[in-house]
């Protein structure tokens, strides 16, 4: 899937912010060093950005930053920095893993924010109208990846189905599949799901900001 990106005098242009502020949240984190894309245009090289992260970006610093100081907005959306420490009792309180995600819980109390990321996960595919065998194939995949939730950047998650044909009989196979974009499936499997795992767990960190 080809991502939707915007050129870097565009984004200064729709957000009003300098070219000093864009390289000194760079600097700081606040804008991951994967969202810089260059690429070749007919005037040269030009920075592009994924254009829905990078706005959405800026706008989450811009509202945060009266109340946080720069150093500590980076605790909160730097997607490397994990709340190691986090213990949660309650995952259907945080909005990204709601009530839908009651269904996807596996014990009583105590989650990481890995275990909560990928309960999100599996609640935003359950939102999806995906199944919830499905959704906890998902919610295990993410679960298995503590490296790649540590640092989620670049990284999504994804359902996909196959059909085995053979003499005359039909089987559909449900998989899961994690990596750096862009993940894609072989010719014959569809992708029925498709999650983008640095945007749950940032939405994860600001759900637990909340309700501290």
């Amino acid at each position: 899937m080809d991502e939707d990106l915007i050129a870097k005098k565009d984004v200064l242009e729709q957000t009003g912010i300098s070219y000093g502020q864009l390289y000194r949240w760079k600097r700081k984190g606040l804008i991951p060093e994967a969202w810089f894309i260059r690429k070749a245009t007919v005037t040269g090289q030009e920075t592009f950005f994924p254009r829905e992260k990078i706005l959405t970006r800026i706008e989450q610093i811009r509202s945060l930053k009266e109340e946080q100081s720069l150093d500590e907005l980076v605790h909160i959306l730097a997607p490397e920095s994990t709340p190691e420490m986090v213990k949660c009792d309650d995952p259907s309180l945080l909005a990204p893993v709601g009530t839908e995600g009651r269904r996807l819980m596996w014990k009583d109390r105590g989650y990481t924010f890995g275990e909560l990321v990928a309960l999100a996960c599996g609640a935003h595919a359950l939102r999806a109208g995906t199944r919830p065998a499905e959704a906890k194939l998902l919610v295990d995949l993410v679960r298995g990846a503590e490296e790649a939730v540590r640092d989620p950047t670049g990284i999504t998650a994804l359902l996909g189905e196959k059909s085995l044909d053979q003499e005359g009989f039909s089987v559909r196979l449900t998989v899961g599949v994690l990596g750096h974009e862009p993940v894609k499936l072989d010719r014959e499997s569809r992708v029925k799901h498709r999650v983008d795992v640095e945007k749950v767990a940032e939405q994860v960190k600001l759900a637990l900001r909340e309700v501290a």
